[in-house]
């Protein structure tokens, strides 16, 4: 059944490629051609098209023509059908508005609100494919859990991530981040936010800490799986708490303390915490982890280092 949410729409207009009858790729929803302008003067910049597979004629936006960026979705006629769309993970194959209080516009710009456009960022990191592949190298094994895949149950827990409030006050100088935490998982309990600046520090010196000279890099290479055994049986021989994550194609050891996450490179030999990052082995790792347990039973003595770490 054909659609259409604005029948009101005018052919008296040049336009050097959104002109009557021109015909326009979208994403996934085949060909659109444009029918006319839009005659409401509160719609600017929208044309009337319909869909050449489904027949759906509604109104878009000019640039999104342009761009494929339209869908041949109709809009909801009734409750039912708005909670189905609400409902139907439309982004990236696994995101969706769900049913709530937030919002996706900003009911002062009319445009996509931050929050939105956080979610939506953070979701397209984790799941563009290109070819069959994700589109961004990186984020290869990285994912968001499941509850953040509703729209909703991530507005309910931003403000209770560290430094949100920063995060509204400061528009642009506060990123949300997984890998400070050395996490490769965005959830309410691995991420936060951090100065823009810190976020391209820290990711520099982690991407140096990863480093392996050229010379060392096939030995090290094919001896990796042996270097990452014998350093994790140091740290269990030792009874210290740690956990195994991937960077990029290496795997790292990670360790909780009081004072932030602790990360050791068994290739590389390096010990990094936040934007800090020396040399050291098994041995100089577990005398830094004691020290700073040390360091925290100092300063809060009623306090037990262990609890806080779990």
């Amino acid at each position: 059944m054909h659609y259409v949410r604005n029948k009101r729409y005018h052919q008296q207009y040049t336009h050097s490629s959104l002109y009557p009858g021109a015909i326009f790729s979208t994403h996934y929803d085949g060909e659109c051609k444009i029918l006319g302008r839009s005659i409401d003067k509160s719609r600017r910049g929208y044309y009337v098209v319909e869909f050449k597979q489904s027949g759906i004629i509604k109104e878009a936006y000019g640039s999104h023509i342009k761009t494929g960026a339209v869908s041949d979705t109709k809009f909801p006629a009734n409750e039912k059908e708005r909670e189905e769309c609400l409902l139907t993970p439309k982004y990236f194959g696994v995101g969706y508005i769900g049913i709530g209080e937030h919002c996706s516009i900003d009911i002062n710009t009319h445009q996509r609100s931050r929050t939105f456009i956080l979610w939506h960022n953070m979701l397209a990191r984790c799941y563009t494919m290109k070819n069959g592949r994700r589109y961004f190298k990186g984020y290869n094994d990285v994912k968001v859990c499941e509850r953040w895949h509703n729209f909703q149950s991530f507005c309910q827990d931003l403000p209770a991530i560290p430094n949100y409030k920063k995060w509204v006050e400061h528009v642009g100088d506060y990123e949300l981040d997984k890998d400070y935490l050395h996490r490769r998982l965005y959830s309410p309990d691995t991420v936060c936010f951090i100065p823009t600046s810190d976020n391209a520090r820290e990711s520099k010196l982690r991407n140096a800490a990863m480093k392996i000279h050229k010379a060392q890099y096939r030995t090290l290479m094919q001896q990796r799986d042996l270097i990452l055994f014998d350093a994790v049986k140091f740290f269990r021989e030792q009874q210290e708490p740690y956990e195994i994550v991937r960077h990029g194609n290496i795997k790292v050891i990670l360790f909780t303390t009081p004072y932030g996450v602790v990360v050791y490179y068994p290739l590389t030999k390096k010990i990094q915490r936040e934007c800090f990052v020396t040399d050291g082995n098994e041995k100089v790792c577990l005398k830094y982890l004691t020290w700073i347990k040390s360091q925290w039973c100092h300063r809060n003595p009623n306090i037990d280092a262990i609890a806080v770490t779990k």
